[in-house]
């Protein structure tokens, strides 16, 4: 009674929270379905671009002015969206300025081309853009303009460097180019906040002080994309998941592929144990950065990805184990019941003469037969099922061995010895792997070919022996019959856990169809029907 009124009091207000979900719960449903949408954002992007692009094939060649502009759109439309266009673009600026005797222009567009080579992470490119800037043609603005992107410049690359030797001298030098920007920004512009709040921790008001005071302004999709993604990095839990969230739907809406906020959401998902979600956003990092051509990005998602995918195998594969705990208690019940039972037929038949009880059960025995081979499903668990014990017994016989061969090498019985060493685990493993083969391609008989159209002319297989699995086509084939666990594969064929993932992931990067299909593809083939 006292555990049932403290589950009562305890326990039914932890499930209402749980049932209830967080405001970014919702936001990430928002998110999932804004994705699922962005090709028509991406459309529309297009469209506006077309547009821009007439208008530049409409400007007459002398008209270097017209020609100008109109490229300069085209350049502000592209410079979050692609980087290879951007790029184009950005020296078309630099070669009309060239033209146009315009060093103002020249300045600022070589400024243009280096923000555009940053973006993509390319750091040397960069610094020999804004070494080719003459300082004489720079502005107030223009000024800015090069300290930020010397900043910008010195900011990833520590970043990329991530050590203890050359990290801290590139961010000491990304410091001192802020502050020179900060200084020439107009007092109180969003651009003098933003910078403001980037500047060196523990100097100044606390950065989310700015981040806070834009929060109140009137601000373009993009702009609250940036600003809510600079302020979730100074808060924790669902209120930093709300803030990323926020900024990726704005991205995504806004078709802008040169972000982070969809790389930062990944990240805190996965710090806060979310390995399913955490693994799908980064996948979506990984589209945006390939999709802009961001070298940087890519960088970075490729280090936190396979992480991810890593812990979220090992949760699977504990919950797996705990299921298998479950099931193989079961398997021991079930085989001391049936041993029991044999031993009281065994008895029976002796006693009572059991010619009759045994035609029985085999006409018992034969109807079941039949029922099994009529259900394609029932035949399919069970032949897997069958195979996967077989190999378990087999692993068995052979740890049964070793533990006899010690005992009885202890008591000198060495007639024993020369018995148990008889024993051959490994031609029993490889008659189990023919029977297998031969079993199921007689159920799938045309499985080698369903996987062979999935796969380019050079890499499908091609058995030695009718009737026979490559190693490759083995692993696919207990796959198929549901056996999916790395661990669970290498132990029936006798390889290392690393070895299958390695097949298994060969084959999906080799087939003509997505990754992510190409097991559902698999698990699709159909058995024989009889």
């Amino acid at each position: 009674m006292k555990k049932l009124l403290l589950f009562v009091l305890v326990g039914l207000p932890l499930i209402a929270n749980a049932a209830s979900p967080s405001p970014s719960d919702s936001l990430l449903k928002v998110l999932r379905a804004e994705i699922a949408r962005k090709s028509i954002y991406d459309k529309q992007k297009d469209e506006q671009i077309a547009a821009l692009r007439q208008k530049l094939y409409a400007k007459q060649p002398s008209d270097l002015m017209a020609k100008y502009n109109a490229t300069l759109g085209l350049f502000e439309a592209f410079k979050d969206y692609r980087f290879d266009s951007t790029f184009h673009y950005a020296q078309q600026l630099v070669d009309i300025s060239v033209q146009l005797h315009d060093n103002s222009k020249l300045a600022e567009n070589r400024l243009r081309l280096g923000t555009t080579l940053i973006t993509s992470g390319m750091f040397k490119e960069t610094f020999d853009c804004l070494r080719e800037v003459k300082r004489r043609w720079l502005d107030k603005q223009l000024k800015k303009s090069y300290y930020v992107l010397y900043s910008w410049a010195w900011s990833d690359l520590s970043k990329y460097n991530a050590d203890r030797f050359y990290a801290p001298e590139d961010r000491e030098r990304k410091y001192r180019y802020l502050d020179s920007a900060i200084a020439l920004a107009d007092s109180g512009s969003f651009e003098q906040l933003i910078l403001k709040a980037q500047q060196q921790p523990n100097i100044g008001p606390h950065p989310s002080r700015y981040y806070m005071e834009l929060m109140n302004r009137k601000l373009s999709a993009h702009e609250e994309a940036m600003v809510v993604t600079g302020l979730s990095r100074y808060r924790t839990g669902d209120e930093k998941l709300r803030l990323l969230a926020i900024a990726a739907i704005n991205d995504v809406r806004t078709s802008t592929y040169r972000a982070q906020a969809m790389l930062e959401l990944g990240n805190a998902l996965f710090d806060r144990g979310r390995l399913d979600d955490a693994y799908f956003f980064l996948q979506q990092a990984l589209d945006q950065a390939n999709k802009f051509g961001a070298r940087m990005q890519r960088y970075q998602v490729a280090r936190a990805l396979p992480v991810v995918a890593a812990e979220r195998d090992m949760s699977a594969k504990r919950e797996r184990q705990h299921f298998l705990i479950f099931l193989a208690s079961v398997v021991v019940i079930t085989i001391i019941t049936g041993l029991v039972g044999f031993i009281i037929f065994v008895q029976l038949k002796k006693v009572r003469a059991g010619e009759r009880v045994i035609r029985e059960t085999n006409r018992l025995l034969a109807k079941q037969n039949n029922m099994l081979w009529e259900e394609g499903r029932i035949k399919e668990e069970y032949i897997g099922f069958f195979f996967s014990e077989l190999s378990r017994h087999i692993v068995k016989l052979d740890k049964l061995k070793n533990q006899v061969h010690r005992k009885v090498k202890s008591g000198s019985f060495d007639e024993a010895l020369r018995q148990l060493e008889n024993v051959d685990i490994h031609e029993e493993r490889q008659r189990l792997f023919n029977t297998f083969d031969q079993v199921f391609l007689k159920l799938f008989p045309d499985f080698i070919e369903a996987v062979n159209a999935m796969l380019p002319e050079e890499d499908q297989f091609k058995p030695k022996a009718a009737g026979t699995l490559t190693t490759q086509l083995r692993i696919l084939a207990l796959m198929r019959l549901g056996i999916n666990n790395n661990e669970m594969i290498a132990n029936i064929l006798e390889y290392t856990v690393n070895t299958v993932y390695t097949y298994r992931f060969r084959l999906r990067t080799k087939a003509l169809i997505p990754g992510d299909d190409f097991e559902q593809r698999i698990m699709g083939i159909e058995i024989a029907t009889e």
